[in-house]
């Protein structure tokens, strides 16, 4: 539980930076042209990472599977990813994306059962309060630990997704 509480408070932490940084980032390649005299493109990536003290990493991403994602980790086509990113902790790399889905969380949720057959379920979950469903998978394998929710309200399907090396 604290070890998904962590998660979850890193991946606020991550979205939070991304929506502040995220709008940040043509006027830093302006401002790296204005100081260098180089043109700087719009399109231009600036990739933003935070290091603590105690080396600990992390990258916010955008709108795509971040980088190093692990190619034996299943992400379903028809997720429209709002939030990607990655973190290192005590050498341990950790990567998340999140996103809405076009289909129902039961079909989803189906999906990525049936794509995580070959993998360990440690737990597996469906609960419903307040016409909001929540499913919840997390399987493993000897190098990770996925942990997938799916959330279904009223108006749209959210997935929450993360990978973390064991």
């Amino acid at each position: 539980m604290k070890k998904a509480f962590c998660i979850l408070i890193v991946l606020v932490i991550s979205a939070t930076l991304m929506l502040l940084f995220g709008s940040c980032k043509p006027k830093i390649a302006e401002k790296v042209a204005e100081e260098t005299g180089e043109a700087a493109s719009k399109s231009e990536e600036i990739e933003v990472k935070m290091t603590d003290e105690e080396g600990n990493e992390l990258i916010p991403g955008g709108t795509s599977i971040p980088e190093g994602w692990p190619e034996t980790v299943p992400v379903n086509d028809n997720i429209k990813i709002s939030f990607s990113g990655s973190s290192k902790t005590e050498g341990k790399i950790s990567w998340n994306i999140s996103g809405t889905y076009s289909g129902t969380g039961q079909e989803l949720y189906d999906w990525y059962k049936k794509n995580l057959s070959d993998w360990n379920i440690d737990n597996d979950s469906v609960l419903e309060s307040d016409g909001e469903k929540t499913f919840s998978i997390e399987p493993s394998n000897s190098n990770f630990i996925i942990k997938v929710w799916i959330t279904e309200g009223v108006k749209e399907v959210v997935l929450i997704q993360n990978v973390s090396e064991k």
